[in-house]
């Protein structure tokens, strides 16, 4: 039988990066990846990278695969996804011991990227919209699509703030950083899944996943 292992993650706690590091193992699938801005962004997720939005997914309609071992990037952890793939393994990131080179660290690699990918772009305005307006009807999330694509050299910290309906300065994506601060994981997921410390991900011991995965 094929085994999923799914890599939960909290944002900007370089699961994306762990994912594919883990992937490249010959017992996965490896996954496609690009690296900008010091981030690696996968491009061939299995799911679509549904379970990276920022809002939950129709996940019934998600099916594993039985011919193949993958990987999955995950911002939902196992409290969640077990009542959806019973027979699937965790990797769990933990929180940032240093909060404040965690989110220094966040305002480098994330809330000052910038890409002329226009999907890429129409995503982060759905994610970002969505999460600060959970009833947003499609027309809405158009309209600020529009709205910022109008806007040249738009950042991904730009965005974020026009969601949330403040200027875009410095100063109020630094407030909303202060938002993004990791909750320590939950005794049940920690008890139910393959434990990283957020500073041991680049070096963390691929086989010992692999080992994990298998005993």
């Amino acid at each position: 039988m094929a085994k999923a292992l799914f890599v939960c993650y909290q944002h900007g706690c370089k699961g994306e990066f762990l994912s594919h590091k883990i992937s490249t193992h010959k017992f996965f699938r490896t996954l496609s990846k690009q690296s900008v801005n010091s981030r690696t962004i996968i491009t061939n997720d299995f799911f679509g990278k549904q379970l990276l939005n920022s809002w939950f997914p129709e996940i019934t309609s998600l099916n594993l695969p039985t011919d193949h071992n993958i990987v999955v990037p995950s911002h939902y952890f196992y409290d969640t996804l077990k009542n959806y793939f019973p027979n699937a393994y965790f990797v769990s990131i933990e929180a940032p011991k240093d909060i404040d080179s965690y989110r220094q660290d966040l305002f480098d690699r994330f809330y000052s990227y910038k890409t002329t990918n226009m999907l890429e772009l129409a995503g982060e305005c759905e994610n970002r919209y969505r999460e600060y307006h959970s009833n947003a009807r499609v027309e809405d999330i158009m309209e600020f699509t529009s709205q910022v694509f109008r806007i040249k050299n738009v950042t991904f910290g730009d965005i974020r703030c026009m969601a949330k309906g403040v200027l875009p300065t410095d100063e109020n994506k630094k407030m909303l950083l202060k938002d993004n601060t990791p909750d320590p994981l939950s005794k049940e997921n920690k008890q139910n899944s393959f434990v990283v410390a957020y500073e041991n991900v680049a070096n963390l011991n691929v086989q010992d996943i692999i080992d994990y995965v298998n005993k």
